[in-house]
Parts: C-alpha cells; sequence; structure tokens
C-alpha cells in the first residue's frame, strides 16, 4: 500500500475525530441552553434545536466526520485508525477551555502531550508492515466464529453495563449512555471498515444478503450512538462524556484488528510490544486529561 495513502487516511482520521468531538460540544452547547421543560419534552426539543444555528453546525460536523471516517478506514487498517479518537479528545479539551477563557494545568498538558506521542507512535508501528485487505480475506476472517464472539460480546457489554450503571449510580445514569454509544460507534467501526473493502479488488462480491446486514448494522448502530450522546448529554459534561466514549470506540477496534483481521500477525515481537506501549501510552492520556478537567469548572456543561 502507498505510504501516501496511508498519511492520508491517518489525517482524515484525525480530522473525522476532530470535527466529531467539536460536532457533539456545539450540540450539547445548544441543549444545555434549553430548559428543563423543553428538554423533557423530546418533541419540543427537536424543534428547538432544528432553528439552534450552534447545533445545526455540530450536527453537519458529526456527518461530516462519518465521510471522513469512511476516508480513513479505506487504506488503513483499524488498529491504525482507533487509537487516533484520543486527538478527537485533545480537540474538545482545548475547545472547552477556550469557550470558558481558562488556562491549562500542567497534568493536562501532561496527558495531551501522552495522547499525541502514543497515537503518532502508533500510526509510525501500524506504518510498517501496513497492507491493504482484500474482501476475501475480510470475509474469511471478519466472519469467523472469533469475530462473531467479539461482535456479540460487545453487544452483550453493551446492554448489561449500562444497566449496571443506571442500578448502582442513579444520580450518574448519563454514563450508561455514554458506554451504550461507545460501544455501538466500535461495533460501527468494524462494520465501516468491511463496507469499505466491498469496493476492492476481489473475486468474490459482497452478497445481497451481506449488503443489506451491513448497511442494517451501521444505522442501528449509528442511531445507538447518536441517541446515546443526546441522552448523555442532557446531564453529563461532554468532556467526561466523550472520554469514556472514545475508551470504547478505541479498544473494541484494536481488538477486533488485532485479534480477529490478525493486522499484527506479520508484526515483530518488538513492533508488537512498541505497539502496545504506544497504544497504553495514549489510553492512559485520555484517562489523565479526562479526570483532571472533571476536577474543574463543575459548574459548566463543558
Amino acid at each position: 500500500m502507498s505510504s501516501w495513502l496511508f498519511i492520508l487516511s491517518i489525517l482524515s482520521g484525525l480530522l473525522s475525530y476532530s470535527f466529531f468531538n467539536i460536532g457533539f460540544a456545539l450540540e450539547k452547547k445548544a441543549i444545555s441552553k434549553l430548559s428543563s421543560e423543553v428538554q423533557n419534552k423530546i418533541v419540543e426539543m427537536i424543534k428547538h434545536l432544528l432553528r439552534s444555528k450552534t447545533w445545526l453546525l455540530g450536527f453537519f460536523l458529526t456527518l461530516f466526520s462519518v465521510v471522513l471516517y469512511f476516508i480513513a478506514l479505506t487504506w488503513a487498517p483499524l488498529s491504525a485508525i482507533a487509537p487516533l479518537s484520543g486527538f478527537g479528545l485533545v480537540i474538545l479539551i482545548t475547545f472547552a477551555h477556550i469557550d470558558l477563557h481558562e488556562s491549562f494545568n500542567i497534568k493536562e498538558i501532561i496527558g495531551m502531550v501522552m495522547v499525541i506521542v502514543g497515537i503518532s507512535a502508533s500510526s509510525y508501528f501500524t506504518s510498517l508492515n501496513s497492507k491493504q485487505m482484500l474482501w476475501d480475506e475480510w470475509n474469511v476472517l471478519a466472519h469467523s466464529y472469533t469475530g462473531l464472539i467479539i461482535l456479540l460480546s460487545s453487544i452483550v457489554l453493551g446492554l448489561i453495563l449500562p444497566i449496571v450503571f443506571i442500578l448502582k449510580a442513579k444520580h450518574n445514569s448519563f454514563y450508561a449512555f455514554a458506554v451504550l454509544a461507545g460501544i455501538a460507534a466500535g461495533i460501527q467501526t468494524v462494520i465501516i471498515k468491511g463496507i469499505t473493502l466491498w469496493f476492492s479488488p476481489t473475486n468474490y462480491g459482497p452478497v445481497l444478503f451481506i449488503v443489506f446486514l451491513y448497511i442494517g448494522g451501521f444505522l442501528l448502530t449509528a442511531l445507538a450512538s447518536t441517541g446515546g450522546l443526546q441522552l448523555a448529554f442532557r446531564e453529563g459534561k461532554v468532556t467526561n462524556i466523550m472520554a469514556l466514549y472514545n475508551g470504547f470506540v478505541t479498544i473494541i477496534p484494536i481488538l477486533f484488528g488485532g485479534i480477529v483481521l490478525l493486522e499484527w500477525q506479520d508484526y515483530t515481537i518488538l513492533n508488537k510490544t512498541l505497539l502496545g506501549i504506544s497504544i497504553s501510552i495514549a489510553l492512559s492520556g485520555i484517562i489523565i486529561i479526562s479526570l483532571e478537567h472533571s476536577h474543574q469548572s463543575s459548574d459548566n456543561n463543558l
């Protein structure tokens, strides 16, 4: 695969996650301006939001981010694109500070540096052995028992964890919707990767059943992800919600790519180790900046 196409995928992924996070922050900002009475009436809330320039701008940014995400996954493996979600969170935290006219503290800066270093290193290590997968290969690997087990386990987890959050921490029930949204988006990432391979050179194209199954899965996960975030935004802070969301949307594609699609099969032991460390650094950075930001500005919505 051309290095330029890989770079294009990485840049598209960075822009996609940035637009996605900023878009949802703008949507949250618009929702927070509505009265509690309007927020409790779904139809009325939708009417108000459709007249809000802030919400519409956020909506179109998130919509455009999906287009960029398709481009990103066309020429890069799942394990290369998934860690980039941390960059979107860095952009979101920066946006929140600018909006609130706050300065960064040292822990946030350390977290941001960890995220940037982690995703830069992971992108480099995945580029060393990256190759373009064809539909024939995907059809065998992704539809294997291992692939189905991971996806079904993710779905079950997406149903159980929200219930646990609601039962154990009713005052923080918005986290349940963030978990649901993150898992749905993680599964959606896998589906999008499969869809991008429909147009690859192949001897056996996807059958009609697979086409409908993937399109249906894409729409359902999009609905669950978007709807879950919107419900979470009614109560929780967007930075906390998106940190939890980004965690799941990162882990699921990495596990699927590494275990099911064998994306790391040709890597040396050293390369695998360094890649694992770089991804861990990025995830640790996500945790640090989200926890640190959650301690600040408790009276704001970002």
